[in-house]
């Protein structure tokens, strides 16, 4: 069987980054478990895994501009091309559903 690699980068690439970003918040979280609370450890992850995320796409806006980092004019991702956009979208989506089911909410005063 012959996988056609340049199909699963075209069209699944997104889900590589969503992968991608819950493992480093998985060890990011298992990490700092030793030093913070499960539930401060698992925020400080899934931020560390978006933030990871939203660091390469700026960088690569970067280089496709040609701008020397750090650009301030980078951090307007609405500029970003259609892949740096799909590549960090999904990611802070999931992460942020993810903080939304598994941080427990604290209580309205």
């Amino acid at each position: 069987m012959d996988i056609d690699w340049q199909y699963i980068h075209n069209h699944f690439d997104w889900l590589g980054h969503i992968v991608e970003a819950l493992c480093i918040a998985a060890v990011v979280a298992a990490l700092g478990r030793f030093f913070f609370k499960r539930c401060d450890a698992v925020v400080i992850g899934l931020a560390f895994g978006a933030g990871h995320f939203h660091g390469r796409e700026k960088r690569d806006f970067e280089v496709s501009m040609h701008m020397p980092p750090p650009h301030l004019e980078a951090y307007k991702f609405w500029l970003w091309n259609w892949d740096q956009t799909t590549d960090f979208w999904p990611v802070a989506l999931v992460v942020f559903l993810l903080l939304l089911l598994l941080v427990p909410r604290a209580p309205s005063s």
